[in-house]
C-alpha cells in the first residue's frame, strides 16, 4: 500500500489516478453515476433547485465537472474538496464562476456562514464521512425547504458502516444500503426522505449500480419525535 504523508497527499494522488479519470469522460452534462460516458443516463439537474437567485454547495467537487453545469444555469456554485490538486483543476475550467474551498467538507461546514437551497454528494464526502458528523452539520447549512442529494455505489461483499477505501486512500467510505441512508436522514431530521437504485447503463448489465439518497430539510422547526 502506497503510504501517503497526509490525507491532501492521498486525495491528490487518488485525483491523478487512472479510476479518477473516468470522471473527465463527458464534461457534457451533469452525473449522478460513475457511468460518465453515457450522455443519457440517469437523473441529471432536475434533484437540485438551479438558476439565478439559487445557491448549491458541492461536498468533494473534484475537478468540478458537476459544479460546472450548476454555475452555468447562473446559481451560486460553491465547491469544497480536500484535495488541492483537484481544486487547482477546477479553478482551470473557464466560462462560469465558480467559489472554490480546499478544505474538509465537516470543517467548512462549522465555520460557513451561508445557507444554501441544495447541498449534494456525488461519490464524495458524504460516503467518505460519519453520517453522525456530516448529516447535522449539512441540515444546520440548508435554508429551510432545502436539499441534499448525494450519490455512491451500493455496498458489495457484506459491506457495512465504515470500511476501508482500498488502499488508493487513507479514509474510511461509510457503506449502507439506501433504507438505511434513508433511516439516518430521517433521525437527523430531514423530511420527504426518498432514495433510488439507478442500474448500469445498457451495455453494462451486471456491472456496479449507484445508490441515489434525497432529503429535505422541514421548512417549519420540528418538535420532539
Amino acid at each position: 500500500m502506497t503510504q501517503h504523508a497526509t490525507e491532501e497527499d492521498a486525495w491528490d494522488a487518488y485525483g491523478d489516478g487512472s479510476q479518477a479519470r473516468l470522471w473527465d469522460r463527458d464534461p457534457t452534462r451533469f452525473h449522478w453515476t460513475q457511468w460518465t460516458g453515457h450522455p443519457n443516463h440517469g437523473p441529471q439537474l432536475e434533484l437540485l433547485p438551479t438558476g439565478p437567485g439559487t445557491s448549491v454547495l458541492d461536498l468533494g467537487c473534484g475537478k468540478g465537472r458537476n459544479l460546472f453545469h450548476i454555475a452555468a444555469r447562473g446559481g451560486r456554485a460553491v465547491g469544497v474538496d480536500l484535495s488541492g490538486n483537484q481544486i487547482t483543476a477546477a479553478r482551470a475550467l473557464s466560462g462560469v464562476r465558480m467559489e472554490l474551498h480546499q478544505a474538509d467538507a465537516a470543517a467548512f461546514l462549522d465555520t460557513c456562514p451561508e445557507e444554501f437551497d441544495a447541498v449534494y454528494s456525488v461519490f464524495g464526502a458524504v460516503w467518505f464521512t460519519d453520517p453522525g458528523v456530516l448529516l447535522p452539520k449539512i441540515l444546520r447549512r440548508l435554508k429551510p425547504g432545502g436539499v441534499l442529494v448525494f450519490s455512491h455505489r451500493p455496498p458489495e461483499n457484506g459491506e457495512y458502516g465504515p470500511v476501508l477505501h482500498g488502499e488508493e486512500a487513507p479514509a474510511m467510505r461509510w457503506c449502507y444500503p439506501d433504507a438505511v441512508w434513508e433511516s439516518h436522514l430521517r433521525a437527523f431530521g430531514f423530511v420527504d426522505v426518498a432514495s433510488w437504485i439507478i442500474a448500469p447503463p445498457p451495455g453494462k448489465e451486471g456491472m456496479v449500480q449507484t445508490v441515489l439518497v434525497r432529503g429535505t430539510r422541514p421548512t417549519t422547526p420540528q418538535g420532539p419525535s
